[in-house]
């Protein structure tokens, strides 16, 4: 079972909006580099909260003709994202269902890309989580996750600690997480070391996390 959030909804969006900006942006960057690529279909975030990542995406003139799925478990999270969604007229190309990233409630070879933020490490059974990423994916498609790593260094940490800390937040559990080697297990234990890489850059905001990319091939 996917874990909830301990913050109510209200909270986690105000954090969100004041501390997880910047990587926020460098997920959605990245979202919008595959995007460009691929022809347009449905985009599901898992882990979705109260819809941030759907919701700008489809304010963007990239994604026009995209629809988009948010899943989370916890459905006070889905409510506090709803009026954000109709607010911005958003109500006919965001859906938001209730679902486990462990248990997807979605047919096989069904969407066109599968992302997800920070949800990861939330998960008892990361590889089933990844595994049913894929399993959902269409021949073709492809599946993203951002996440934290157990091993980030130091200062980095510090520096996280300090800007939650500046926003009213906790310090982050990092022993929650996953190391970047623990992360390349998973993808192989998930049986998706064919087609799924591994990476988390050297410096920067990116340093303090990790990225899984899967691509499902087009005879799968």
């Amino acid at each position: 079972m996917l874990l909830k959030n301990l913050r109510p909804a209200a909270d986690y969006d105000r954090f969100a909006a004041l501390a997880l900006e910047p990587w926020d942006a460098l997920f959605i960057s990245r979202i919008r580099q595959l995007a460009r690529d691929m022809t347009p279909g449905v985009l599901v975030d898992i882990g979705t909260a109260t819809a941030v990542v759907p919701a700008r995406l489809a304010s963007d003139p990239l994604f026009a003709h995209w629809r988009f799925m948010g899943v989370d478990l916890d459905e006070s999270m889905l409510d506090g994202g709803r009026p954000r969604i109709e607010a911005l007229g958003l109500s006919s190309v965001i859906e938001l269902k209730v679902g486990d990233a462990q248990a997807l409630p979605f047919a096989d070879n069904s969407y066109a890309m599968v992302v997800g933020r920070a949800t990861l490490h939330h998960l008892p059974d990361k590889v089933k989580s990844l595994s049913e990423m894929y399993r959902v994916l269409q021949p073709g498609g492809v599946a993203l996750v951002h996440d934290m790593r157990r091993d980030v260094s130091p200062e980095l940490l510090d520096s996280f600690t300090k800007m939650r800390a500046s926003v009213g937040y906790p310090p982050t559990h990092v022993e929650e997480k996953v190391t970047l080697h623990e992360a390349r297990e998973l993808v192989i234990e998930a049986g998706l070391a064919q087609c799924a890489v591994v990476t988390s850059p050297a410096s920067g905001l990116g340093a303090l996390g990790f990225e899984i990319l899967i691509k499902k091939p087009l005879l799968a």
